[in-house]
């Protein structure tokens, strides 16, 4: 029976140190402890907070990512304290302890005892060791704590600069309407000549490489609630969606614009980070077939009815990039045509991204254009 307790302490020793190694220190690892409670926690407080209103219901999801920060240390902290607690209990016969106090003696309470007074460095003058085997062990607890602090706070800034970087991502898209806002309006200040668009684009590459680079590392920041509509990543991959599908099929495939060389870099990172989400979320993604161009042509005539809804969207979104960029002359229908048919797979999926995040983030913006429109 004995043996059993060690081989636990050895088990669950071994699982903290791997988690808290995966989540703090390995990239593009989310660790299988830690952040798996984490989420089952949030879709715990998520069914919850659906119940709050409006106000509180902001307020409650302020506090997730302090909770979730809480539930992984206390897990690492707790696996550590019942890991050497464990081993102390499986070694707790003839004289290897020596007890001191009343109440002490062998036990699991008392081994969890000694093992948490280790852990905080003070350790406990009312059960002294007896072996070198354990005062080996203790003293490797106890090495354990500046260590594990270490790596507790690399992973707090690690956190909370994914959120910072978020933070600076959303700044890049917010307008001072409520709700989500129109992200082709963003773009009207750099037309109908496209000056200044260049900055604007490297401020979004900079911060959205970081942002995405960030949450591979650290993705307990994924679960970030600031209450704000503007300050989500479902905001984030609607807003960015649409913004980099306006540039790059919007336009005439011969405008400046459309060929500004941060786009398919953009675009490139965007995928990335949808690929990655769809790795965590595994939602859909199986894109629509384009309508034949005779029925594209048709709609494109008789705008009022279109059949299709992802051709009605291509159409309203190159109809309000011709007004901002100001063209004036006629279009090939069969140029429109070939945009219409590489923009639908990129909008497709990146509105799947942005339906899959919203519902598992509970994202609910306030009254104004939905998610997606």
């Amino acid at each position: 029976m004995r043996e059993l307790w060690i081989t636990g302490g050895i088990a669950v020793l071994s699982a903290a140190f791997i988690d808290v190694f995966l989540v703090v220190l390995n990239y593009d690892e989310s660790g299988f402890l830690a952040t798996r409670l984490c989420r089952l926690q949030w879709y715990c407080l998520r069914t919850f907070f659906r119940r709050l209103s409006q106000p509180c219901r902001r307020f409650a999801l302020r506090q997730v990512i302090g909770m979730n920060v809480l539930l992984s240390v206390t897990v690492w902290l707790g696996c550590i304290v019942f890991g050497f607690g464990f081993l102390y209990y499986g070694l707790m016969r003839g004289t290897n302890f020596e007890y001191d106090g009343q109440g002490m003696g062998a036990g699991l309470f008392n081994a969890l005892y000694l093992s948490a007074a280790q852990l905080s460095t003070v350790g406990t003058s009312q059960i002294s060791v007896q072996t070198d085997l354990l005062r080996t062990l203790t003293i490797a607890e106890t090495l354990c704590a500046p260590l594990l602090i270490t790596l507790i706070l690399t992973f707090l800034m690690g956190v909370y600069q994914v959120i910072r970087d978020l933070r600076t991502l959303c700044s890049n898209f917010s307008t001072a309407e409520y709700g989500i806002g129109d992200p082709v309006a963003n773009l009207e200040p750099y037309f109908p000549d496209g000056r200044g668009l260049g900055g604007y684009l490297q401020a979004i590459d900079a911060s959205f490489w970081s942002y995405a680079d960030g949450l591979r590392m650290h993705h307990v920041a994924y679960f970030f609630q600031s209450g704000r509509d503007q300050f989500a990543l479902p905001y984030v991959l609607h807003t960015f969606g649409r913004t980099l599908a306006a540039l790059r099929w919007g336009l005439p495939a011969g405008s400046p614009i459309s060929k500004e060389p941060l786009l398919v870099r953009l675009s490139s990172q965007f995928d990335r980070l949808v690929d990655y989400l769809h790795s965590q979320l595994g939602w859909h993604s199986q894109a629509p077939q384009p309508v034949a161009f005779e029925i594209f042509a048709v709609a494109t005539e008789h705008s009022a009815d279109v059949p299709d809804i992802w051709v009605g969207r291509f159409l309203r979104l190159t109809a309000e990039m011709r007004r901002l960029s100001q063209i004036r002359t006629s279009y090939d229908l069969h140029e429109v045509y070939a945009r219409y048919r590489q923009w639908l797979p990129f909008a497709y999926r990146a509105e799947q991204a942005t339906l899959a995040v919203s519902h598992d983030l509970d994202y609910q913006p306030l009254p104004g254009p939905k998610v997606p429109s």
